[in-house]
């Protein structure tokens, strides 16, 4: 079986060279066909190559125009070198210096042997068949483009506008029925010395000069009817593929697998840049590596690997980060987070710290403090930095608060990780949390005067902050009595807002993802529901260190509220009423008509 390739090139000289010596050193003929666009001394360099290779020719160049008839005439003086070298090939294979073989190149011959006669070109009748997906297809030779489209959009665009105006269609030459598909092709030499004698005539070439995308219509029609004789199998040798938006799939390295799978013998575009591809297509080209088998009858089939990939992948890996693009400032990355992580919603820094002292000694749990400070990026464990951000990092941070998040939680592969996020911090992140339904959410039911007490003196405290009661004593009683009952109109449309956003979220989540629980001495198994939300084993109790922790939190937390019920009382809150607060912190509205 004797096969010439016959390759269009405009590329580096050293790929092209690296292409032609593979066809060759399994004693093929080639046939190079480099654009006349193409810097002359890449043309020297390859001159120089193959100097003494006769296996090899060079066709006439021609400057080379997408979408125009020198991609054929530049195709045809391939042909005409073949015929005066009488290299008298059973099949001509045509590709790109971009392309580049993916089978053994006695699999080629074996096939062409078992298959000979057979023409391998995709070929439908363009006046019924859709082959085109968008853009013009009929229209391409019922109208004359006289302009290149890349190079003159206006003109072309005019031009086919005007013709359309006034009907000035014309019919297809010598009344023959078109037919369209891919460039890239293999024929029998026979074939395709008629199709040659055909295009020497001038009102083939004439008309064919002024078609839009030649190259998809000539060889296609010309057989259908040159070569009467020919069987044309409709599918093509070279795999190639396109992406979402309509630009040619690029191999990579880490698509050696995929492409040694396919029933194709060629595939384009290989990336420049993959040597190692190269490498391993060469071995195998030379029957140095197996390649799976395929049977003759899926020659040409695409497998669905690459279309369910890009399904599922178009945009970005399921769960991950797309550089460059997002879903939006409001959803961000989170619309793409898949990872199950928790959150801890809280009115006050304080109950948010017992909190975070109860959960840091979980094995299972990595829990980060207040992600969403004003003042820093409280990280797991007091860390300087963490997922690529620094606690400094404010303004990094909040670009976008969504993408910082999914960083933090994608950062952790073991445990599950989770925040704090206090009433106020983070924007929409509180309401965001609250409808992904791959978010765990815990939320304290504030105890009001444990929050007012850090909204009077105007702090947002960090975790390992201390708070000083002095401060809190020395606050005009008067002034914070009026204080207190601004706080709690402000805090009731709070907890109502919470409520209304829990509700909403609800239907979204697994079923216990969503816990509301009361930090209580009172109440030893506070710590046991937060667990329980959390999905969390119960295996182990906190160290002695974690309960002394909690324990210290607590006594903490009590003295606070101690002080500030002293305080308002001063100020003429009823003490009756702040005791009943304490008791039912879901009613300020009612107490606060009680005052």
């Amino acid at each position: 079986m004797k096969i010439a390739f016959a390759i269009l090139a405009h590329g580096k000289a050293a790929d092209v060279g690296r292409l032609v010596r593979t066809l060759v050193s399994q004693d093929h003929h080639v046939v190079l066909h480099y654009d006349l666009k193409s810097p002359a001394e890449s043309y020297c360099q390859l001159g120089e190559m193959f100097r003494h290779e006769q296996r090899v020719r060079f066709a006439r160049r021609v400057r080379v125009e997408w979408g125009g008839w020198s991609v054929v005439e530049g195709t045809l003086n391939c042909l005409d070198q073949i015929e005066e070298a009488g290299w008298e090939p059973d099949y001509v294979f045509l590709a790109s210096g971009t392309d580049y073989p993916i089978r053994p190149s006695v699999q080629l011959e074996a096939f062409l042997q078992r298959n000979r006669g057979d023409e391998f070109i995709e070929s439908v009748p363009s006046d019924t068949v859709r082959w085109v997906k968008t853009g013009p297809q009929r229209e391409r030779y019922r109208y004359r483009w006289y302009y290149n489209w890349r190079h003159q959009p206006w003109r072309t665009e005019a031009a086919f506008l005007v013709q359309r105006l006034l009907h000035l269609e014309r019919p297809f030459v010598r009344g023959l029925r078109p037919h369209i598909g891919s460039q890239w092709w293999v024929l029998t030499w026979r074939s395709l010395r008629a199709i040659m004698a055909l295009s020497r005539e001038p009102d083939i070439r004439r008309f064919f000069s002024t078609v839009l995308v030649p190259d998809e219509l000539f060889f296609q029609t010309m057989l259908a009817h040159a070569a009467p004789w020919a069987h044309v199998v409709d599918s093509s040798l070279t795999l190639y593929q396109f992406s979402d938006y309509g630009f040619p799939v690029v191999f990579h390295a880490d698509h050696i697998e995929y492409l040694c799978r396919q029933p194709f013998f060629m595939a384009r575009k290989l990336s420049q840049h993959t040597g190692l591809l190269r490498d391993t297509l060469d071995a195998t080209w030379r029957s140095e590596a197996d390649v799976a088998a395929f049977d003759d009858l899926n020659v040409g089939l695409v497998s669905p690997e690459y279309q369910d990939w890009r399904l599922s992948y178009r945009a970005g890996a399921p769960g991950l980060p797309l550089v460059g693009r997002s879903d939006g400032r409001w959803h961000g990355d989170q619309k793409r987070l898949v990872t199950p992580f928790f959150a801890v919603l809280g009115a006050s820094t304080a109950e948010l710290r017992l909190v975070y002292r109860a959960l840091s000694w979980h094995p299972d749990l990595l829990c980060h403090g207040q992600l969403f400070h004003p003042a820093a990026l409280e990280f797991a464990g007091g860390r300087p930095d963490f997922a690529g951000y620094r606690r400094e990092d404010l303004g990094l941070r909040d670009v976008s608060a969504p993408n910082f998040l999914a960083d933090v939680v994608r950062a952790e592969e073991r445990r599950m990780s989770g925040l704090l996020l206090r009433w106020g911090q983070g924007a929409h992140m509180g309401e965001l949390l609250l409808q992904r339904p791959n978010v765990r959410i815990v939320v304290v039911d504030a105890d009001p005067l444990t929050a007012f007490v850090e909204t009077l003196l105007g702090q947002e405290p960090l975790l390992d902050g201390d708070f000083d009661l002095q401060v809190l004593r020395a606050v005009p009683p008067r002034v914070a009595a009026n204080r207190f009952r601004r706080f709690l109109g402000e805090h009731a449309a709070h907890a109502a807002w919470l409520g209304n956003q829990i509700e909403k979220g609800r239907p979204v989540k697994p079923r216990g993802w969503v816990h509301r629980v009361t930090l209580s001495a009172e109440d030893p198994d506070w710590l046991k529901r937060i667990e329980a939300c959390l999905g969390t084993s119960l295996a182990s109790a906190p160290e002695t260190a974690t309960r002394e922790a909690i324990a210290r939190e607590m006594e903490a937390m009590t003295e606070r509220r101690a002080v500030a019920t002293e305080l308002l009382v001063r100020g003429g809150i009823g003490r009756a009423v702040l005791e009943t607060l304490t008791k039912q912190p879901d009613q300020p509205l009612i107490l606060l008509a009680l005052m």
